[in-house]
């Protein structure tokens, strides 16, 4: 009721404060990128952060979870960024980098060296690991009880398809804001669109039945417009453009 009653008023033009200890410039559409971010977070939402390659999704991130540490202080959740193998170290970096006051860790090693880390967590800011090893370590996340407040899917492509165990375990993770950060949302049907969405928000975009029903099978074989512009209306972001990037 109360996001309802903030839209009718126009109330939405929010403007959160770049955390003081990033360690970077960030450039216009960046912040803009994490104001959205930041809205989302407010609303309880979670989100879809589709810039290209290259173009700073991870530090709009970062700025992210400082933000958030800042404001929490001891009482912060540690947040985890799931990613394909050969990013972790990069994320690793770009953590040491542009945040380094955060503690992070890393998962890696054989599964005795894992589970050790794992059952670290709880003093970590940000744990990194990639889609390979948390299928392999997804009943220990589920022992160890672990609630995050951000769990961040880079290259969310790599959930597009819902039946593999890719997606099947990443959507196990417990977590207060679920974000997924990808170029390329949609690459050969809306199915993958739609895994994606089951992940940041389930049930929003229905069950994939009926989402094949009552979305995919008219847009693709029957080119049905009507259908199109209600599926574009349901994910498509309030525009943001007319939000003030934070000097700060």
């Amino acid at each position: 009721q109360n996001i309802v009653e903030e839209l009718k008023e126009n109330q939405t033009n929010f403007s959160f404060a770049l955390p003081e200890n990033l360690n970077a410039q960030m450039r216009t559409y960046q912040k803009i990128g994490y104001q959205w971010l930041k809205t989302i977070d407010k609303y309880g939402f979670g989100g879809v952060l589709a810039d290209d390659m290259g173009l700073g999704k991870t530090v709009q991130i970062l700025a992210l979870i400082l933000s958030y540490i800042n404001e929490k202080g001891k009482d912060a959740k540690p947040s985890i960024v799931i990613c394909p193998s050969s990013l972790s170290l990069n994320w690793l970096n770009e953590v040491k980098k542009f945040a380094p006051s955060l503690k992070c860790i890393a998962i890696g090693g054989n599964a005795m060296q894992r589970e050790k880390q794992i059952n670290k967590i709880s003093t970590c800011n940000i744990v990194i690991t990639s889609y390979e090893l948390l299928k392999r370590d997804i009943e220990l996340y589920k022992e160890k009880n672990y609630e995050f407040k951000y769990a961040i899917a880079d290259e969310a492509q790599y959930i597009k398809n819902n039946n593999t165990q890719n997606a099947k375990a990443i959507k196990v993770v417990n977590a207060e804001t679920r974000y997924a950060l990808t170029g390329t949302p949609i690459e050969n049907s809306l199915s993958e669109l739609w895994s994606i969405f089951d992940y940041i928000m389930p049930g929003y975009l229905f069950g994939h039945k009926k989402f094949k029903e009552e979305y995919e099978t008219p847009i693709v074989k029957d080119e049905d417009e009507k259908t199109m512009e209600k599926l574009k209306q349901l994910i498509e972001p309030v525009s943001y453009t007319h939000l003030r990037a934070h000097e700060t």
